[in-house]
């Protein structure tokens, strides 16, 4: 049994958001997934985004079919943030993953081989 693979390499720069939210519609509608399921995944994937340029290097967004779900992943290196980028974001990354959460509960924030993964499920009909 095969299942689709979907990854996407971004520069760290917020002009390229929209590119990240079209990636994600587009593996939604691979789906079928229905229109407001979508702008939902648009609105996590973009905060997931936002948290990863803080670190400003490359964001990988990539979905992969588990089960009767979709698993997104947004990855960027855990190092390399200044202190003052720390600082200014402290505010901000509590409420971007709350909001994640509050569209897809099962996300998951963790560190794997120095890369911070913000991780949520997409189910499937």
């Amino acid at each position: 049994m095969s299942h689709d693979v979907f990854d996407l390499q971004l520069p760290a720069a917020a002009e390229h958001l929209g590119t990240a939210r079209s990636f994600a519609a587009a593996v939604a509608r691979h789906y079928d997934v229905a229109g407001e399921t979508v702008e939902d995944l648009k609105i996590a994937i973009s905060e997931a985004c936002v948290d990863a340029l803080v670190a400003g290097s490359p964001i990988r967004v990539r979905a992969e079919e588990v089960g009767n779900a979709v698993s997104f992943a947004v990855e960027a290196p855990e190092g390399g943030v200044t202190d003052e980028q720390r600082e200014l974001d402290d505010l901000g990354a509590p409420a971007r993953l709350e909001l994640i959460r509050s569209l897809f509960p099962d996300t998951s924030v963790h560190t794997e081989e120095g890369r911070r993964l913000i991780r949520f499920l997409l189910p499937l009909a």
